[in-house]
């Protein structure tokens, strides 16, 4: 069986087990990760077959024992940290693209070209998660034929679909999780929230993650008086987020260009809170609209507007009675495009294309040596010939020379001898 080499260049933390989903649930290859760090003690994201690749003697003979026929890193910048090992061992790379890799905003746009013009020279393959990234690879020079979108599937049994009501009384729990970062606009959702919480007391923000930014965020919180109105519930693994969306009502992120260029993809939180049946508000920001038709199986509103924003919120606690049909619109979104194992499939269809350029370009390859090498002696055989031909002239020539050379001889010694002749004669005569 072919082997996958799957390149991370850290530990997979918690909030990424859709890479190590694409990594296990490979199963018409054999797998193996390779990374620059120590993956003995892992309790979370195990891996059987990781190689420290650091720590390899020899890799040309690594490579060739384990027969690997790719290398898959999981994101742009681990491409180029594994593209000198690719380059040297002619091992074809394949570059998962998310978010900020696939950005063409100023702010990172000199280093994703600089990046993508060394991977293309290698003839790298790209996957980015949406469409949107696929436009922005397309601006940054990277060849069509070399980009397949593969969209990031979430596992369906994880999170389950149910349908909600929304409550006469208590709480009316919004939902909202990821880093706390500034691409996830936690800030613009807290003060979209003010106008919540001042129209329905009775609302509460709980947000899940953790990040950068959560002193920020904090900070807003007090700043609008929400203290104990939006609630931080720090970082959860999948089957605790799982265990949440089943007690909220209304899912909501609020998703921006960050100001450092950073984007989205199409946000995995947002998948599954609308696999598990809530109704979700989100933003007109990357690849989110070719998941969530505005007013349909969702609700859209411009990046960065805490106004429109909260519209979408009340939208869905106004009108409870559509709650239903647009939950079970948005359900079967996922079952059809972003159900993990159809999603898969398509990477291991995605993987034999790979193989099959591979194998196109040795025998390319080898056709080119061979035709050289026919060249080369019927070059040589020209040469042989010409040689030959120029030696047979040389030689006639030589011959034609001597013989006339002879020739010129003889009737030089007939002409002495007659004249000799004829000086004896007239001798005799005297």
């Amino acid at each position: 069986m072919k082997t996958i080499a799957y390149f991370v260049s850290e530990n997979i933390k918690t909030h990424q087990r859709f890479i190590y989903n694409q990594i296990v649930k490979i199963t018409n290859y054999r797998t193996i990760v390779i990374g620059p760090f120590d993956n003995s003690n892992r309790t979370e994201f195990p891996f059987e077959n990781y190689y420290n690749i650091n720590k390899i003697k020899d890799l040309k003979k690594f490579f060739e024992e384990q027969d690997i026929i790719a290398i898959h890193a999981h994101h742009g910048s681990h491409g180029q940290e594994i593209l000198p090992v690719c380059e040297k061992y002619n091992i074809p790379l394949i570059v998962s693209i998310r978010g900020r890799d696939g950005s063409d905003r100023p702010e990172i746009f000199e280093k994703n070209s600089k990046r993508y013009s060394a991977l293309n020279k290698h003839g790298a393959h790209y996957y980015p998660v949406c469409q949107y990234l696929a436009e922005g690879l397309r601006r940054l020079g990277i060849p069509a034929k070399n980009m397949h979108v593969l969209y990031g599937g979430i596992e369906l049994d994880l999170f389950p679909y149910s349908n909600r009501t929304l409550p006469t009384v208590g709480e009316i729990r919004v939902l909202s999780v990821g880093r706390l970062v500034d691409k996830k606009g936690f800030v613009t959702l807290i003060k979209a929230f003010k106008r919540i919480y001042t129209k329905y007391p009775n609302a509460r923000l709980h947000i899940i993650g953790a990040g950068e930014d959560e002193k920020k965020i904090k900070s807003t919180i007090a700043e609008y008086n929400l203290k104990d109105v939006v609630i931080l519930r720090g970082a959860m693994d999948s089957k605790q987020v799982s265990d949440e969306l089943k007690k909220a009502h209304i899912f909501c992120l609020a998703s921006q260009t960050a100001k450092n260029g950073d984007i989205e993809g199409i946000p995995n939180a947002l998948k599954e809170a609308m696999a598990s049946g809530l109704p979700v508000v989100s933003t007109r920001h990357a690849g989110i609209p070719e998941l969530i038709e505005h007013q349909r199986t969702g609700y859209l509103a411009p990046e960065k507007n805490d106004m429109e924003l909260a519209k979408g919120i009340q939208f869905f606690i106004e009108n409870p009675d559509i709650w239903t049909d647009y939950t079970v619109r948005a359900r079967k979104v996922i079952e059809e495009k972003f159900d993990v194992n159809k999603q898969i499939i398509e990477q291991q269809r995605l993987y034999s294309l790979v193989n099959t350029v591979k194998t196109e370009t040795a025998t390319k390859k080898k056709t080119k040596a061979e035709t050289k090498k026919k060249t080369y002696m019927q070059t040589a055989t020209k040469k042989k010939t010409k040689a030959e031909m120029e030696k047979k002239t040389n030689t006639q020539t030589a011959t034609k020379k001597k013989t006339k050379a002879e020739s010129e001889k003889k009737k030089e010694m007939k002409k002495k001898s007659k004249t000799k002749t004829k000086t004896e004669k007239s001798k005799k005569k005297k």
